[in-house]
C-alpha cells in the first residue's frame, strides 16, 4: 500500500475519533485534498462513505477529514474497483466475507496474460512492418490487413466461455457440463429473452425490499422454472448451477456483461423459500 507522507496541505489539528472519547493530532487531509491526491470526485467519496467503505473522522468544528487509516482504506477500495469489482463486492472483500478472491484474481491474471500475448504479437508485426518500410519503402495490402487485425480489431482472446469453463471445471462433472451445454454453448452463456425481463423485475422488487410479497413469490416461481428447464429439476445440479453462477458474478468481466448479480440471486432465493413455505412451489427433495 502507498504510505501517506505528511504534507503542508494536511490538517494538523485535534480530531474527534469515532468513539468520541479519544483526541489525537496528526496529518489529516481535507475532503478536497483527499480527492486531489487519490484522483476521485467528491461525489465518489460521498458514495464510498454511504456504502460504508470508509468512515472519515471529524474535527471539533465537524469538518470531515481523512487520516492515514482512511487513506489506506481508500487505496484498497480504488485498487479493487480497478480490478472491476462492484462496490458491494468490494465491501464484502474488505470485510473478509467474500470467498475465492484468489480464484477471481487468477481469472484476471489469465485475461491480462492473454492481452499481453496479443500486444506482443502486435509489437512483433509493427517491428517487422517498420523494418520492411525502411528497407523497401512500401507495405503490401496483406501487411496492412495483418497490422489492422492485431493492433486495432482483435479483442481479448480470454472470453466469457473461457471464464465459464474455468469455473465449471471446479464444480461440475464432465457429464453435468454436457447436460448444461446446448449446441456446443453453455446454457448459462446463451442469450434468452426471458432472463433480462426476469432480471429487470427482480431489480424492481429488490428496491421494494420484500421477498415475501406476492409479486416476489411469483417472480421466484417463474425464475426457478427457468432454472429447472436447464437442470431438469435435479436439486443437486440446481445447487451446483447456483454455485457456478455466483462465481461467474464474482468475475468482473462476466458481471459487466450480465444483467443479474449475486444480491439479485440472494433476493430470489429468499422469495423461493417464501414460495415453498406458501405451498406455491414444492420443497426440493434432498
Amino acid at each position: 500500500m502507498l504510505a501517506l507522507a505528511p504534507r503542508a496541505a494536511s490538517i494538523n489539528q485535534t480530531v474527534r475519533r469515532k468513539d468520541f472519547s479519544l483526541q489525537t493530532t496528526g496529518p489529516y487531509l481535507s475532503v478536497a485534498e483527499t480527492c486531489r491526491r487519490l484522483g476521485v470526485s467528491r461525489k465518489a467519496l460521498r458514495l464510498y462513505e454511504a456504502q460504508g467503505l470508509v468512515r472519515p473522522e471529524r474535527t471539533q468544528a465537524e469538518w470531515r477529514v481523512f487520516g492515514p487509516e482512511q487513506i489506506q482504506r481508500l487505496h484498497q477500495v480504488l485498487a479493487l474497483k480497478h480490478f472491476g469489482f462492484p462496490l458491494n463486492r468490494v465491501a464484502d472483500i474488505l470485510n473478509g466475507e467474500a470467498p475465492n478472491v484468489s480464484r477471481v484474481l487468477a481469472l484476471h491474471e489469465k485475461v491480462v496474460a492473454c492481452e499481453l500475448e496479443r500486444l506482443q504479437r502486435a509489437a512483433h508485426l509493427l517491428r517487422a512492418a517498420r523494418a520492411k518500410w525502411e528497407a523497401q519503402g512500401d507495405l503490401s495490402s496483406n501487411d496492412l490487413i495483418a497490422l489492422t487485425k492485431e493492433t486495432l480489431m482483435t479483442k481479448r482472446s480470454y472470453t466469457l466461455d473461457d471464464i465459464y469453463k474455468d469455473i465449471a471445471a471446479n464444480h461440475l462433472t464432465e457429464a453435468e457440463r454436457a447436460t448444461l451445454t446446448r449446441d456446443g454453448v453453455p446454457v448459462l452463456l446463451q442469450p434468452d429473452p426471458v432472463w433480462p425481463c426476469l432480471h429487470a423485475e427482480a431489480e424492481r422488487l429488490m428496491a421494494i425490499g420484500d421477498p415475501n410479497s406476492i409479486e416476489a413469490i411469483e417472480l421466484a416461481r417463474r425464475w426457478m422454472e427457468k432454472v429447472f428447464e436447464v437442470t431438469g429439476g435435479n436439486p443437486a445440479l440446481t445447487r451446483k448451477v447456483r454455485t457456478v453462477a455466483r462465481h461467474l458474478h464474482d468475475n468482473p468481466t462476466y458481471q459487466a456483461a450480465s444483467t443479474s448479480s449475486n444480491p439479485m440471486m440472494d433476493f430470489v432465493q429468499k422469495a423461493y423459500a417464501s414460495a415453498i413455505a406458501a405451498g406455491v412451489m414444492p420443497k426440493p427433495i434432498p
